[in-house]
């Protein structure tokens, strides 16, 4: 039983304007956006207005598969390959110079560790540990 009264001819020409606004957009048309339009929920247009909902939505594919795609243009390809590439080399150069902080940091790292220790007399727990353990 249906709670509520909207016509089917009111669905079939909400449906028309979504599919013609999708079309101008580019865009899909969703059976959300017709049950927002209408106030009343997905389930609700499933339910009661399945024959609309699966030829809006078939209709809706059919102009998605017609459009043309957009030309390759193979100067915008080359150029798109080549910017790319220099992005690719200076991340890479990036990757290098930020490997050789990190080395460096590490054995700067070990080294102040090692003097702190040294000048505080305080033996690291792992050392400790496996001096217990032999």
């Amino acid at each position: 039983m249906r709670k509520h009264s909207l016509p089917t001819e009111t669905v079939q020409e909400a449906a028309e304007e979504l599919l013609a606004q999708a079309a101008e957009a580019g865009k899909a048309a969703t059976v959300t956006a017709l049950a927002n339009r209408l106030g009343v929920k997905r389930q609700t247009l499933y339910r009661d207005f399945d024959p609309a909902v699966t030829d809006f939505l078939s209709r809706d594919a059919a102009r998605r598969t017609r459009q043309p795609q957009p030309s390759k243009d193979p100067a915008s390809d080359r150029e798109t390959v080549a910017r790319l590439r220099r992005e690719k080399d200076e991340l890479t150069r990036h990757l290098h110079i930020y490997e050789d902080h990190i080395r460096r940091l590490t054995i700067e790292n070990a080294k102040l560790t090692a003097e702190v220790e040294r000048l505080t007399a305080v033996p690291r727990l792992s050392a400790l540990r496996a001096s217990q353990d032999q």
